[in-house]
């Protein structure tokens, strides 16, 4: 194993014990969305409580602790009380009211998909859907369609099975923005932005997912091109990964995106158990202990168990932040390195 066992325990008990702390912070109504050194926690953010659901559940099993399932259920219990009449979830801070397409979508990682509040959502979400395939309406960024809506299609895909011909068209949409160098347009947060692998992450696995759900290996092996193209560009660089990348895959080496990278990892780890491939079993592994010291586990440390946004802390993604994505991510990675072949 890539960790040893002590380690990993290590590893999994303390992050596991920020992601409650960051639950305790809110009075268990939604995971607080990050802690700052100077000014403490922040309110609940509704769209990651509702993707640490399933890493809760995923770690409730596998250590067999009931308590972690109660956290799960609190959390969706949650959620379900904030719903919007429309069926849609607000973006932003708990609070806010303006409906979201992708804190939506993302919310439906940890719901149950035969649930009232799941079936409402995924009904918003299509009703939200234009004749193009895209959703152009409640954006982050007002106007703006970004690249990682695919992580949107898949996320319908699962919740409902009878949308396959919708999202397979939407899909298909986001596919023709696959640039013939491997780098995929507009999947950052703003147009003409270099992207945090944060947001690059996000847009390859949906394209690998919902690909996957779909048989579209077409758009299998562009996904695969640009992770490809990655991985050169990242041996190019001494085996560094960059914060970001603009579409050129030019990085910005200033820092490492913390989340970004354990996104990565999960990707590359996905691909290995589909293929076979030990290339990407070597690509998951390096990726995550690329930023596997950053995790705090200094017993004495006001912050420990969680993971910062950027290494180093001022980096230019959620600088002097401790997001609890960031630890839901770190998780994750680290529940599939169990099961690397080395």
């Amino acid at each position: 194993m890539v960790l040893s066992e002590e380690s990993w325990r290590l590893h999994a008990d303390a992050a596991i014990g920020w992601l409650e702390k960051s639950l305790a912070a809110t009075g268990f109504h939604g995971s607080s969305h990050s802690w700052h050194p100077l000014f403490g926690w922040e309110k609940a953010y509704p769209e990651t409580t509702g993707y640490l659901i399933e890493t809760l559940r995923q770690y409730a099993d596998f250590r067999q602790e009931a308590r972690l399932h109660a956290l799960a259920d609190g959390c969706e219990r949650w959620l379900e009380k904030i719903q919007l009449p429309s069926g849609a979830f607000a973006g932003l801070l708990a609070g806010n009211r303006s409906p979201s397409v992708f804190n939506t979508s993302q919310i439906l990682f940890g719901l149950d998909p035969e649930g009232k509040a799941a079936q409402k959502a995924v009904a918003w979400l299509l009703d939200m859907q234009e004749a193009d395939g895209l959703w152009k309406k409640a954006a982050f960024v007002p106007g703006f369609v970004p690249s990682y809506y695919t992580r949107a299609v898949w996320a319908v895909l699962r919740s409902r099975a009878t949308s396959a011909e919708m999202m397979r068209y939407a899909l298909h949409q986001y596919a023709k923005r696959f640039l013939p160098n491997g780098a995929v347009r507009d999947w950052g947060f703003r147009s003409g932005e270099a992207a945090f692998t944060h947001t690059i992450a996000y847009t390859l696995e949906g394209f690998w997912e919902a690909a996957l759900w779909l048989n579209e290996p077409e758009i299998l092996e562009k996904t695969l091109y640009s992770l490809e193209t990655l991985l050169e560009v990242r041996q190019k660089a001494g085996a560094r990964t960059a914060g970001r990348y603009d579409e050129t895959w030019k990085g910005d080496y200033r820092f490492v995106c913390v989340t970004g990278n354990c996104q990565l990892s999960i990707l590359c780890h996905k691909i290995w158990a589909h293929t076979g491939d030990a290339r990407w079993a070597h690509a998951a592994a390096d990726f995550f202990m690329e930023i596997c010291s950053a995790h705090q586990i200094r017993v004495n440390h006001r912050a420990f168990g969680a993971l910062p946004g950027s290494v180093p802390f001022r980096g230019a993604y959620l600088p002097f932040r401790y997001p609890n994505w960031a630890a839901k991510f770190f998780l994750d990675a680290l529940l599939r390195l169990r099961t690397l072949p080395f």
